[in-house]
């Protein structure tokens, strides 16, 4: 989740999400497919959601300390507390702050500014708690993204659905029930009566409609449509509302994600919308106001879109933007309209506010969290790790901070991957040889890293999807991912030399340095983004990764790269490695298919991104242009995948999945895709899986979960599963509220 790119929404779904809309033409004529999250740990149900009308009992084991979560068969579940109307005890109640708006005039009764059937927090960690005080936040981010975003990817409140129990169940959230048709291409979301957008205005599915038909559907406003409104066939889902609380998501095919994309990410941030405030967004769309300039309303439209920098802009969060100052700092009050509850009939939040402070050097930050100037800081977001405990705890006294750990669910920790299309071809023969990526894996020493930087955590890996995904966890799961784990994880640098020999990287010239076959120099870069604030444990990695393969005779070297342009360097294929991800890591989600671009490279920024953005492109006018022209003076930079190639194959594999609506079938399609990793990989290599996460809290901030509270002890690092908005913020308080004011 620490991962030094900061983008908008707009690009986020550009570089990440295009691609569905053309799935089907990337199987390559096989049938069509793309996939985003859901699970309940309830043994052999079934595998189509429930209907409004059924009851799927839902049970939750804990995972113990050491090995992988329970076997788990998913199934959606619809929360019958809320149909039924029994979701809460006692009466309703409210901040003595809005209280006192009430007894004025200023603002209608709570009974009035909640929906028909709250959102009740159902955590079993969570007590009472009490109103009032402050959270300070902390972030450090020269680009400024960090100051209002990472508060936004902390708060749940526009999602339809919700994760629960570390992705593997799927919750209701804005929607209160929902259903499907027995193939999975009809989906049915029934919303709850009575909400309102923070400014205290209806919120109905028509904010849903605006965002689909004239924020998205308008071509000038340049916003992808998310891989989960796109059918398996690579068509557009149609939206018809019902009435203002029911929305039908009508597909051409099955699509058997649906209700985990609507849970993933965090709506309205860095993942898909799918809402917009109508009534204040239209006065600054062209549809609805005519006066605004042809040439300039699109520029208008995105500035007053954000709800993170605009405070005018209504909300649907716990807490609502109230100041902003550009890298500095952002201030948030609470929403008194917010539609959640606590199981005591408590309207949330109990905290009146957070402030977020921007402080832009990450050595300052880290001084400032041991002086005690932040209440809450989770190590994910903000590059804390494992080496910041021993200092963390040192001024434990004086910060009165306690340091917790949450699973990282990292699938490789920091680890590289190398350009399977690179430019010079030459290397590109040798990248994409399997044996000289498996002789590399084997050359380094994990055990010194797992001591060094991992501090005796976790387990090495070779590197693998989340270890927390569901198809791991049924079935022949488990095996399946043993054996991906340990393929080439060993130090075995006698096995890696003999490796290379048989490549005809041979020391020619007695310098103690490999050349190529034909005798050229052999000098190999693990390529590193210089600016991500994290790089100082990175770099002792990297350093660790290039001393191995020096060991075995590869010239390497660390090269970090300035920010300005990776991007661009990468998907023309100039850059030969992405060392440390640039602190993504490969964390994916509660299933492998949420975010699947790890698992088969189909965008411009993983370990084939010529071949990636040819998939993007595929069913688009864009795809035949230039064909005459060489694949890295394209258009964008592009190629198409080799005839039966392992990415032709992933590709094909993963287009049977997106319209596959049998749990189990989808899951085996999946194992078979890891195959191909696990003969034909490591296409991206790890370190270290399920590292613990430091996470900072200040003593006295109640209902924050410890690692045993936690169905899978925690799961932090992908955006996909947003901690920790996933463990509900506004169900935290303070025991002495006003001390923190």
């Amino acid at each position: 989740m620490a991962d030094g790119s900061k983008l908008d929404r707009r690009d986020f779904l550009r570089a990440t999400i295009a691609g569905a809309v053309t799935t089907a033409l990337a199987a390559c004529g096989g049938t069509a497919g793309q996939a985003n999250r859901s699970r309940t740990a309830t043994t052999g149900a079934p595998t189509k959601p429930a209907t409004s009308g059924q009851t799927q009992p839902t049970q939750t084991t804990a995972a113990p300390s050491q090995g992988p979560p329970p076997t788990a068969q998913p199934t959606i579940v619809t929360d019958v507390r809320y149909i039924k109307g029994a979701s809460y005890s006692g009466k309703l109640a409210e901040s003595p702050q809005l209280a006192a708006q009430v007894k004025a005039g200023k603002l209608p009764p709570v009974e009035k500014r909640l929906p028909e059937h709250p959102y009740v927090l159902p955590h079993k960690w969570m007590k009472p708690g009490k109103y009032g005080g402050t959270m300070n936040w902390i972030c450090t981010d020269s680009s400024d993204w960090s100051t209002t975003h990472l508060v936004q990817e902390s708060l749940y409140g526009h999602s339809p659905l919700r994760w629960l129990a570390d992705g593997h169940e799927i919750g209701p959230g804005l929607a209160e029930s929902w259903e499907a048709n027995d193939d999975l291409s009809v989906w049915t979301l029934h919303f709850r009566k009575g909400l309102r957008w923070s400014d205290g205005k209806p919120w109905t599915v028509d904010d849903m409609l605006f965002w689909y038909e004239d924020e998205v559907g308008t071509p000038e406003l340049n916003e992808s449509p998310p891989q989960e409104l796109w059918s398996g066939k690579g068509h557009p889902v149609k939206m018809n509302k019902v009435d203002d609380y029911t929305l039908e998501l009508r597909y051409d095919s099955p699509t058997p994600l649906t209700a985990d994309y609507a849970c993933a990410w965090v709506k309205r941030g860095i993942g898909p919308g799918w809402m917009q405030c109508k009534h204040y967004m239209q006065q600054f769309h062209i549809k609805y106001n005519k006066k605004l300039n042809p040439k300039k309303w699109t520029s208008l439209y995105w500035s007053k879109a954000d709800w993170t920098v605009n405070p005018d802009n209504p909300t649907m969060t716990g807490w609502k933007l109230k100041q902003y100052k550009k890298g500095q700092y952002s201030v948030w009050e609470r929403n008194p309209y917010y539609w959640c509850i606590d199981r005591w009939g408590h309207q949330l939040p109990f905290i009146d506010g957070i402030v977020m402070t921007n402080v832009q050097d990450p050595q300052v930050m880290r001084l400032n969290i041991q002086q005690g100037k932040a209440d809450f800081a989770l190590g994910a977001l903000i590059g804390l790790g494992l080496s910041d405990v021993s200092s963390l705890k040192s001024g434990r006294a004086a910060s009165e901070l306690d340091v917790i750990y949450w699973d990282s669910g990292s699938g490789t920790g920091s680890g590289y991957f190398f350009n399977y299309d690179y430019r010079d071809p030459k290397y590109r023969k040798l990248f994409r040889n399997p044996k000289f990526r498996q002789a590399l894996s084997l050359a380094f020493d994990r055990e010194v890293l797992r001591k060094t930087v991992y501090y005796n955590q976790a387990e090495t890996t070779t590197g693998t999807m989340s270890p927390k995904s569901i198809e791991y966890h049924v079935g022949q799961g488990p095996q399946v991912y043993a054996q991906w784990r340990d393929s080439f994880k060993q130090h075995d640098p006698e096995r890696a030399t003999r490796m290379l020999d048989e490549l005809g990287l041979k020391d020619v010239n007695g310098d103690g340095w490999r050349e190529l076959p034909d005798g050229s120099k052999l000098r190999i870069t693990l390529d590193y983004d210089s600016s991500y604030v994290g790089s100082s444990d990175s770099v002792k990695t990297d350093e660790q990764i290039a001393k191995g393969w020096q060991a075995v005779g590869i010239n390497a070297n660390l090269n970090p790269v300035s920010p300005t342009g990776l991007a661009d360097q990468w998907a023309a294929g100039k850059l030969m490695s992405k060392a440390d991800f640039g602190g993504t890591e490969v964390s994916d989600g509660a299933n492998c298919l949420v975010y699947p671009q790890w698992l088969i490279s189909n965008d411009n920024g993983h370990w084939a991104p010529l071949e990636g953005q040819w998939f993007q492109l595929q069913g688009t006018p864009e795809i035949k242009k230039e064909l005459n022209v060489a694949p890295y003076k394209r258009h964008p930079p592009r190629m198409a995948p080799e005839k039966g190639g392992p990415i032709e194959r992933l590709w094909k594999l993963y287009a049977q999945t997106r319209t596959e609506p049998d749990f189990m079938k989808r899951t085996r399609l999946v194992w078979e895709i890891m195959k191909i990793h696990v003969q034909e990989g490591p296409f991206f290599t790890g370190v270290i899986g399920n590292y613990p996460v430091p996470v900072v809290v200040r003593k006295g901030l109640m209902n924050v979960p410890g690692r045993d509270d936690l169905a899978l002890h925690g799961f932090t690092n992908p955006w996909v599963i947003p901690a920790p908005a996933t463990y509900d913020p506004e169900g935290w308080f303070w025991d002495n509220p006003e001390e923190h004011s």
